[in-house]
């Protein structure tokens, strides 16, 4: 008979064996478990899974949402670049790449972001690593992990952030208050269920590291108005051209909102940014610099700053802390929130280059000129051109190699790219042979040159959207250029390159299935994202706006209206109303390219007759109208105006017969100057806000924001 123990020591083992086996199954089963809800949450997102992977296994602990926003990745880009010029910028000092062609005035310094720019900085794959994954950090408060270490770490070269609050008030005396700048900071996060690490890095982002700005110093004055003892830590409202216009324009809120002491101006902005940011679903640093979140659906507005790249780095200061408060540990425990895209490419965004994009034409000006492999004569040759030989050029160098020599791209006959030295290339006028109107098809990238693949590749300008009108003035010269023809093309902003012909068409007014439409609305028509006067704004077009109308009498649920779906010359892609339900009087109109008129040339693109009006550009003389309506007779009620005189809004036109009123576009009339007085003189503001949303036909122009547009419209 065996001992007692044995027995014992036998049951342990067993215990042990069944334990161990239990162990092993739940750690499969877990780990299977985590690894499938894991694949489901990320596997139908292109280039996000091994992202996010690779961040999950340093971090074990740290959270990933994934927040779609059902936008069409495509159209995103456009509304973020060409579709609302000026809504993301660049400094001036960047190169080409990064700029966009247009002439949109901007604040000093800066300069409309390109759309390779837009898309880098807002595709979340760019970001998704240990230094830019903090623009995803969500915004609300959470004491465990957003410490007043971590705000002191982030505020720590800001010296005007240090010890108790001192400023000056309204009367110029210098004043000291019981509580120290953090303090306000983590009152205010705790009030306003916001992070203080947000506050912190967002007045860092505004007021920069070292001293106090103008607008935090509390001593300012300008033309003779007083702005001492107002403060503006967040830049609310700071708006303008000029350094001293958004001074201006930030210490005037300031003083509105009695803001008189730092402390007032920390808590007063963190209940702007929490209300008017947060609380509309802008919850990460990326949502409020790119709105694709909005719980009312606005859209691509009121994004807190224009700087492109403002979300990524305030994202990199908040990490910074982070690290520096030893956070960045696998215990560490913070959630993300990462937006995903409709329609996205499987490759990320490519970071805009330093070259500046071209499309132009050259023509060798040597014997025998070497296109190379690459940038110097080091690289292998691709052939050889005589003098005279006509190529396409679409990049040119920005920087000299040893022997001081610049490099341009350039494309071939054939459609082959290399290299030639500048010195052996002289510039050409376009050398176009037609010029077609062809429309959009299917969205598509606009390129600076033929082709799409190969080591030296040609570089995506922008991208073009169905219905988008276009003018193709080359076409013949590359056939099959990476399995596809090419086009060189005209956009309505005057830009040309390249799109393969598959995604275009030519078109034809007369049986073409879409057709041109214009604005003929006084007070212009919202384009929205659905077929809805609730949906989303897109947006605002003016009176005398030309859109290709692709769609005619659209299905909706809102049966008050009928609905046709438009697309702008600048590839914006939605929804208008076509007439006023009440009184069917026309909001938009079939376009006649001829102008309508027996008498007249070729149309002039500064002024054309539709329906009863003529549509006129600023500043047109009555003399270059009669170049073209010889027979014209223009008059100011009863007086006739001088050739050397221009046409205004409200004269009369007659021509062939007929009598038409002048509507000139731009024109600012006493109309709507008097509408705007009595706005401003108003102290009722529920009656401007019923009067805008009695103008706005179906739109919902004032919405959360009406405030600060009836503010800036009165002061200009």
């Amino acid at each position: 008979m065996l001992p007692r123990n044995i027995f014992n020591i036998n049951k342990i083992i067993g215990f042990l064996l069944i334990l161990s086996i239990l162990v092993a199954l739940f750690t499969i089963f877990f780990e299977k478990k985590v690894e499938a809800s894991y694949n489901s949450k990320f596997k139908n997102y292109p280039g996000y899974e091994e992202l996010i992977k690779k961040l999950q296994e340093a971090h074990p602990n740290w959270e990933f949402e994934i927040l779609e926003t059902g936008l069409n990745w495509t159209e995103a880009i456009i509304a973020e670049s060409t579709g609302h010029h000026g809504l993301n910028v660049v400094p001036k000092s960047w190169e080409s790449a990064w700029k966009c062609g247009c002439s949109t005035k901007v604040d000093a310094g800066w300069a409309c972001a390109s759309t390779a720019a837009v898309a880098y900085y807002m595709d979340p794959r760019n970001s998704l690593n240990e230094d830019y994954i903090f623009q995803f950090e969500q915004l609300s408060y959470d004491a465990e992990v957003q410490t007043r270490t971590g705000v002191e770490t982030i505020l720590s070269d800001c010296n005007y952030m240090q010890g108790k609050i001192t400023y000056y008030d309204t009367n110029g005396k210098k004043q000291t208050m019981n509580k120290t700048y953090i303090d306000v900071l983590i009152e205010a996060a705790k009030k306003y269920n916001i992070s203080p690490l947000h506050l912190a890095s967002r007045i860092r982002q505004e007021q920069g590291a070292g001293n106090a700005g103008t607008m935090i110093s509390g001593t300012w004055t300008n033309n003779g108005v007083s702005y001492k003892g107002y403060y503006n830590y967040f830049n609310i409202n700071a708006y303008g051209s000029t350094t001293e216009a958004i001074l201006r324009s930030g210490l005037e809120h300031a003083k509105k909102q009695g803001w008189t002491n730092p402390e007032k101006s920390i808590m007063g902005g963190a209940e702007f940014l929490a209300r008017e940011y947060v609380s509309y679903g802008q919850n990460t640093l990326y949502l409020q610099k790119f709105n694709v979140n909005d719980k009312n659906g606005n859209y691509y507005s009121y994004q807190y700053m224009t700087n492109v790249s403002a979300s990524k780095s305030e994202g990199e200061s908040v990490r910074e802390a982070y690290r520096d408060m030893g956070m960045l540990t696998k215990e560490s425990k913070i959630k993300f929130r990462i937006p995903v895209y409709k329609n996205m490419p499987e490759m990320k965004a490519a970071r805009p280059g330093t070259e500046q994009i071209v499309t132009q034409d050259v023509q060798i000006n040597n014997s025998n000129v070497i296109v190379r492999s690459g940038k110097g004569t080091n690289y292998s040759a691709i052939t050889t051109l005589s003098k005279g030989t006509k190529i396409l050029r679409i990049e040119l160098d920005n920087s000299k190699d040893s022997n001081g020599r610049y490099w341009d791209k350039v494309v071939l006959n054939n459609g082959s790219k290399g290299y030639i030295s500048r010195e052996y290339l002289t510039a050409l006028s376009l050398q176009s042979n037609c010029n077609e109107e062809y429309i959009v098809s299917a969205y598509t990238n606009f390129r600076n040159g033929p082709g799409t693949k190969g080591t030296i590749s040609t570089t995506i300008i922008k991208l073009l959207s169905p219905g988008q009108r276009l003018t193709v003035v080359e076409k013949g010269k590359y056939e099959s250029v990476d399995g596809e023809s090419w086009y060189r093309v005209k956009l309505a902003d005057g830009s040309y390159g390249y799109v393969g012909t598959g995604y275009i068409k030519p078109y034809n007014e007369v049986t073409d299935t879409v057709d041109k439409v214009i604005v003929v609305c006084t007070d212009g028509l919202n384009i929205r994202k659905e077929p809805s006067s609730k949906s989303t704004i897109l947006k605002a077009v003016t009176e005398g706006t030309i859109l290709t109308r692709t769609g005619k009498d659209v299905k909706s649920s809102d049966t008050k209206y009928t609905w046709d779906k438009v697309t702008t010359s600048s590839g914006t892609v939605g929804y208008v109303v076509r007439e006023d339900p009440t009184t069917k009087k026309a909001w938009i109109e079939p376009y006649n390219n001829s102008g309508g008129n027996s008498n007249t040339g070729s149309p002039n693109t500064d002024f054309k007759l539709n329906g009863s009006n003529l549509i006129s550009k600023p500043n047109i003389t009555v003399a270059t109208v009669k170049k073209q309506m010889k027979d014209a007779v223009i008059k100011k009620g009863s007086t006739t105006i001088a050739d050397k005189d221009n046409i205004g809004t409200g004269y009369t036109i007659t021509t062939g017969g007929k009598t038409y009123t002048i509507v000139v576009k731009g024109d600012a009339n006493r109309r709507w100057k008097n509408i705007i007085s009595r706005l401003c003189k108003s102290k009722k503001s529920n009656a401007k806000k019923s009067y805008f949303n009695k103008r706005a036909r179906t739109s919902s122009r004032c919405n959360r924001r009406w405030k600060d547009i009836i503010s800036r419209l009165c002061k200009n």
